[in-house]
């Protein structure tokens, strides 16, 4: 008998009271029509490791000569520190993207990309969309993308619409995906 007397426990109790849904089907939609791309925290700190992750990577391979003094004592960056940020940036967020869902960052997030037509890897076009905005030299990107990420359905930035991508859990790879108020409802029809 459980704490209540009536021969369940507390575990029970709560699978009833979320219609006898677990906390995994709560958190990836379930039946309860939860938005799967609701991981905009854990997207940021994702781009803020990636970044992380790149910095330290060019301080060790650039070490002292990241940056420098001109001739007329002003501080210029080392034209190399560019390729090599570019040239890690496309490995990350493009080749590593494509062939596994996700980037460094969305790794340790526990994130993934994933075509939002099927929930399958992004591939080259997907991954390579995605990134275009980030490479495209447009001064205010950065605030219209965050802006995108905070308001849009889906949570999809504009790098997410042009390579048809959605970013959700790990555990989602693989599925299609449902997002609330983007994809249209579907009822059960008669059995």
């Amino acid at each position: 008998s459980g704490p209540s007397g009536q021969g369940t426990d507390g575990f029970a109790r709560r699978r009833r009271q979320t219609g006898g849904m677990g906390l995994g089907d709560r958190l990836r939609g379930g039946r309860g029509g939860l938005d799967p791309t609701a991981v905009v925290g854990r997207r940021i700190i994702a781009w803020l490791l990636d970044n992380l992750f790149t910095a330290i990577l060019v301080l060790l391979i650039h070490r002292g000569d990241a940056a420098f003094t001109t001739d007329d004592g002003g501080l210029a960056i080392n034209p190399n520190v560019i390729w090599t940020v570019t040239i890690l940036m496309v490995l990350n967020q493009v080749g590593l993207t494509m062939a596994t869902g996700f980037s460094l960052g969305k790794a340790v997030t526990g994130l993934r990309v994933v075509r939002r037509s099927d929930g399958g890897l992004p591939g080259f076009r997907g991954a390579a969309g995605r990134t275009l905005p980030w490479v495209v030299p447009i001064p205010f990107v950065p605030i219209i993308e965050t802006g995108l990420l905070l308001a849009s359905k889906g949570h999809r930035r504009l790098g997410d619409r042009l390579g048809r991508t959605l970013v959700v859990d790990r555990g989602w790879i693989g599925q299609p995906i449902r997002v609330p108020g983007l994809d249209p409802e579907t009822e059960p029809g008669p059995s």
